[in-house]
């Protein structure tokens, strides 16, 4: 006949477990006791944290940082919204020339015990980034974190982070600056060669057909023209009054006659002057020549708004490149902590206790399982 499986009881079980009470509680606490003389040789790891926030940077004048325009928009400055200045933070404290000079500056290599490994400057890397926290928090601040075995290190260590976060961020900004500047620079050069050049070419013309402020030269050689022709008319009429009241041989018709034909003559030189040079007076050539002197004037007051304008970003983009400022204030200075952060010894060996108790019942049910079964069992590899 063959054997059929038998569902053990649960009062049997508790039964069975009981009679094996020692073993129940023996084991977790040998497994205890064992772990936790192991955790005596983990070394003791302390955490030392710095807390900063962003620096407010002074405005000077044309911000070329600021938000809306300058530097930050032409060249990308580093600066930019909470979340994207904590995504730059972690992209700086966390790259590898960071990392390397950490490493170098307090000899990780050694201290991780990775000399002898493939890749030491590598594994060490690794090492410390799982050792080092850095988290932007709701509030705007930045913490950054250390763990370490030595409590001095790990505050060092933490110290040493914040100075290569503003140093890195100060590399970025003065050669984002320097950029900015030479482009203004080239900018500003050849503007002051541009405006050279037009000021010679004004100068030029001027020299070449007398021409200071055309509008108001050609104003007043009309308005003497048409004083002239005043003075002639008035002439004209004093003589034909005279030619009808006193003989033409007298004294008063003559000098009234050489007065008209003096007025006369003056306009006659004025209306066919001849002077090339002369070109308010040379109608023919007045409009090319008023062209070439409004084109002129038109390009210098362009030229001369834009050094306006370029003037001072070029002072400006000069300053900003001499210039740094820390890109975090640190509002709580990393310290030497006094209490361990790891091994939680006493979580450790609670656990363990937990963990073992749990496995060891679950043997004993095992086993009794077994035991009942064992016909059964057997039959099952026949």
């Amino acid at each position: 006949m063959t054997p059929q499986y038998k569902v053990p009881e649960s009062t049997e079980i508790v039964r069975y477990i009981f009679k094996n009470k020692f073993t129940v509680l023996g084991v977790p606490f040998a497994v205890s006791v064992i772990v936790a003389i192991i955790t005596l040789f983990i070394p003791n790891k302390y955490t030392s944290t710095a807390n900063l926030f962003p620096s407010q940077r002074p405005s000077l004048g044309l911000d070329l940082f600021s938000e809306q325009g300058g530097l930050s928009t032409i060249a990308s400055s580093v600066l930019g919204g909470n979340s994207d200045e904590t995504n730059k933070y972690i992209v700086l404290l966390s790259s590898y020339s960071t990392s390397k000079k950490v490493i170098d500056k307090f000899n990780l290599v050694e201290v991780y015990e990775v000399s002898d490994a493939d890749d030491p400057d590598g594994d060490a890397i690794e090492i410390l980034l799982e050792r080092s926290t850095f988290e932007g928090l709701e509030e705007g601040n930045f913490v950054i974190s250390v763990l370490d075995e030595s409590p001095t290190r790990a505050k060092n260590m933490a110290n040493y982070y914040v100075q290569l976060l503003n140093e890195l961020n100060t590399k970025i900004v003065s050669n984002d600056a320097r950029l900015y500047r030479e482009f203004l620079e080239l900018r500003y050069n050849q503007l002051v060669l541009e405006l050279d050049s037009l000021q010679s070419e004004y100068i030029d013309l001027q020299k070449k057909y007398g021409v200071f402020e055309l509008p108001e030269q050609v104003k007043g050689y009309f308005n003497l023209m048409g004083l002239l022709t005043a003075q002639q008319l008035e002439a004209e009429v004093k003589l034909n009054v005279l030619s009808e009241t006193v003989s033409k041989s007298s004294e008063l018709y003559k000098n009234q006659l050489v007065q008209y034909e003096a007025i006369s003559n003056k306009l006659n030189e004025l209306y066919n002057d001849e002077n090339p040079k002369n070109i308010v007076l040379n109608f023919n050539s007045l409009a090319e020549v008023g062209s070439q002197y409004f084109s002129l004037v038109y390009q210098l007051e362009i030229q001369i708004e834009i050094q306006k304008f370029l003037l001072p970003l070029y002072e400006q983009a000069k300053m900003e490149e001499a210039k740094s400022f820390p890109i975090v204030s640190v509002i709580d200075e990393p310290r030497e902590a006094i209490e361990k952060t790891s091994p939680k010894r006493f979580i450790i060996v609670i656990l363990t206790g937990i963990s073992s108790f749990i496995f060891t019942l679950s043997f004993l049910v095992f086993k009794y399982n077994f035991t009942i079964n064992r016909e059964f069992i057997e039959s099952l590899n026949r």
